[in-house]
């Protein structure tokens, strides 16, 4: 096998710059014009805010026939932004001071640094493709968006690439991103995906740590936000594993982030009215973008904004130092004050969930609609343990996943600081630890085999899976390890914290990296630049190159989803019929095709459906994966698994075909049926 790679070292590092820009610049364009000027705040929530702008310029695309586009992107950013603008009241200044910001910002940087080099060194250049199976449909994603030019939710992965039915719902928002940097940046949809997975790690997650950190902790405290951000590079479970072991890329994505929008729900320090509108629109497409990369947004950020509010109630109940001074008069305006400004951001948050739910609100119904992940439709990944074990193993953060499949590997750096951090919380880092001890229950709970009507919601939405539904919680676990530094350091003093946290932020950095770096890039290398299984290689691309030069207008090609036959749609463009590894009832002539296309010509049926799909040209890598599958469709393909579908094997034999390239263990054969 040949690994694919092409590029070089500064091609890639202008393309993640590229990357950068697009998820940074224009939902920063549109937070600026809504009054924000928090830094942390302002970099943290762009993201988010930009996969909205996006959205949004995908539905008007979808819903006027215009073609999805960079400048369509930038028109649609501006206009809300003007919105924002006219609307608006007098902008809030910065509120936190400089000081925690400049360690604070050395330890997003060290951590998104340590990204790049572990993403690097486990994939080589971005055009190395992943040989994992949902990668093929993350490229087809990209690449019809691309093609195409339709970028619409509702429509967000079709299943036949050239008509573009059937289409069935997909999280796209990632993809969108990803078609951006290709289309404006040149680079093809492997190079462009793989981009904006570098830099959901490093970027958007940091970032949103940042600027929850700063939201939810004392403004001395920002550091702990850095911290966090060491800490959820190096972490393996959730963002790298869902990644990169089992494919899971949107539900990583939105996991990274969900941590910078909850910190734009959260509300500022002074309320106005015109403020609060002005904000009002920015608030609305980082809600909806955040669902567009995945649904299960939704509950990773009502779940941390319920924790932040859930404890504020609790402490409001309680008389303050600062109350204890003053007269019960001047307490209770104070209090009413509060009041009335919780009231107005409520009603800004109401107006904005209901444009949010206009936006994407089509999109969520046919997610539901298909069952989403029932745990009904899905076994547990994780077999029931009993209390002590669920403990141990929400506590001490082992690998997991195909890397660690018994558990055995626990991050103890990372797990002592998150401890740490929950016992040394107080009442300042509250809201943080109460929410990572709810999630850490409900995790705990899975791995119990507890039911109820809620919990059984929450296994339901997470594919009935752990470290999907522990992932709801990582972004606060990261956050204690903070915590757990700027505590240590304050004892340092108060002048010599912000360095004591910085230093301590980096020893954290070098002993979870010799913990667990070697052993996340081994990960990455089994599926980028060192497979273990191949379903795409350089006679896939020999293949798709020859049938790009000899496929003519209105001929199809039938191919294997679960080889690298789909790259030569990606990369070539060739119209090939199989764009998921096992076709699903919604396309039985596909599926008729794939189980008995050999029996031609006698099979009357298989000869009406080549002449119906226009098929002209076969292509079948014959070193492909094993997949097993599921028994529905092991019954009709009458095998219990399949590398090669059952009606492309042996087709040398078949009459009416003829072999007509050959490269390494890829055919292409010539149709000639009479």
């Amino acid at each position: 096998m040949t690994v694919i790679t092409a590029g070089t070292a500064l091609g890639d590092a202008l393309t993640t710059a590229l990357a950068v820009a697009w998820v940074l610049v224009p939902g920063g364009a549109v937070l600026l014009a809504a009054g924000i000027r928090s830094v942390p705040l302002l970099l943290g929530a762009a993201p988010a805010t930009t996969i909205g702008a996006s959205t949004l310029a995908a539905t008007v695309s979808g819903l006027t026939g215009a073609r999805f586009s960079w400048w369509l992107v930038l028109a649609v950013t501006a206009a809300v932004a003007a919105v924002a603008a006219l609307v608006r009241g007098r902008a809030e200044r910065p509120e936190l001071p400089r000081g925690p910001l400049l360690p604070a910002g050395l330890l997003v940087a060290a951590a998104a640094a340590t990204a790049c080099v572990l993403f690097r060194r486990g994939t080589g250049t971005l055009a190395t493709p992943s040989q994992e199976h949902d990668t093929i449909t993350h490229t087809l994603v990209v690449a019809r968006i691309l093609r195409s030019g339709d970028a619409a939710p509702w429509r967000g992965q079709a299943l036949d690439v050239v008509t573009g039915e059937p289409a069935v719902y997909y999280p796209n928002g990632l993809h969108q991103w990803a078609a951006l940097v290709a289309g404006s940046g040149g680079v093809d949809a492997v190079s462009a995906l793989n981009a904006t997975s570098v830099v959901v790690l490093a970027v958007v997650q940091t970032l949103g740590l940042l600027a929850l950190a700063s939201r939810t902790l004392p403004p001395a405290w920002l550091p702990a936000g850095g911290v966090a951000a060491i800490a959820s590079v190096l972490a393996y479970q959730p963002v790298q594993a869902m990644h990169h072991d089992s494919g899971a890329l949107a539900n990583a994505a939105a996991i990274a982030f969900a941590p910078g929008v909850v910190a734009l729900l959260l509300p500022p320090a002074r309320v106005t009215g015109r403020a609060v509108a002005g904000v009002v629109p920015a608030l609305a497409l980082a809600c909806a973008g955040a669902v567009t990369v995945h649904p299960s947004a939704v509950l990773t950020v009502a779940g941390g904004f319920a924790g932040w509010l859930v404890f504020t109630a609790l402490l409001s109940l309680l008389p303050s130092r600062a109350e204890t001074t003053v007269s019960v008069a001047e307490r209770g305006v104070r209090r009413t004050e509060t009041v009335v400004s919780a009231g107005k951001w409520c009603a800004g948050l109401t107006v904005a969930g209901l444009l949010a739910g206009g936006l994407v609100g089509a999109a969520l119904a046919q997610a539901a609609a298909t069952g989403g992940g029932s745990s009904s439709r899905f076994a547990r990944d994780v077999p029931p343990q009993s209390w002590p074990d669920a403990l141990h193993r929400v506590l001490t953060l082992p690998l997991q996943g195909g890397i660690d499949p018994e558990a055995t590997h626990e991050q103890w750096w990372l797990a002592v600081a998150v401890v740490l951090g929950a016992l040394l919380a107080g009442r300042r880092a509250g809201a943080v630890a109460l929410t990572w001890l709810v999630w850490s229950a409900v995790a705990a709970a899975y791995l119990v085999d507890v039911h109820g009507f809620v919990l059984d919601l929450v296994w339901d939405s997470a594919w009935n899976s752990y470290y999907r539904i522990v992932a709801h919680g990582s972004a606060w676990a990261w956050l204690l390890a903070g915590v757990a530094v700027v505590r240590l350091a304050d004892l340092a003093g108060r002048r010599s914290a912000p360095v004591v946290s910085t230093v301590l932020g980096l020893v954290l950095l070098a002993g979870a990296a010799v913990e667990s770096g070697p052993t996340e890039v081994a990960a990455l290398r089994e599926r980028y630049a060192d497979p273990t299984y191949q379903r795409v290689d350089a006679d896939d691309l020999a293949a798709a190159r020859y049938l790009a030069d000899h496929v003519t207008d209105g001929e199809r090609v039938l191919n294997s989803g679960n080889d690298g036959s789909t790259y030569a749609y990606v990369l070539e463009g060739v119209p090939v019929l199989a764009t998921t590894a096992v076709p699903g009832p919604a396309q039985p002539g596909l599926r008729t095709l794939l189980a008995r296309f050999r029996d031609l010509p006698a099979d009357a049926e298989v000869a009406r459906l080549v002449e119906q799909e226009d098929v002209g040209w076969v292509v079948v890598d014959a070193d492909a994966p094993g997949l097993p599958l599921k028994p529905a469709d092991a019954q009709f393909f009458g095998v219990p698994g399949y590398a090669v579908p059952p009606g492309l094997v042996d087709l040398d034999s078949v009459p009416g075909l003829t072999r007509v390239f050959t490269s390494g263990t890829v055919g292409v054969w010539k149709v000639d049926v009479p």
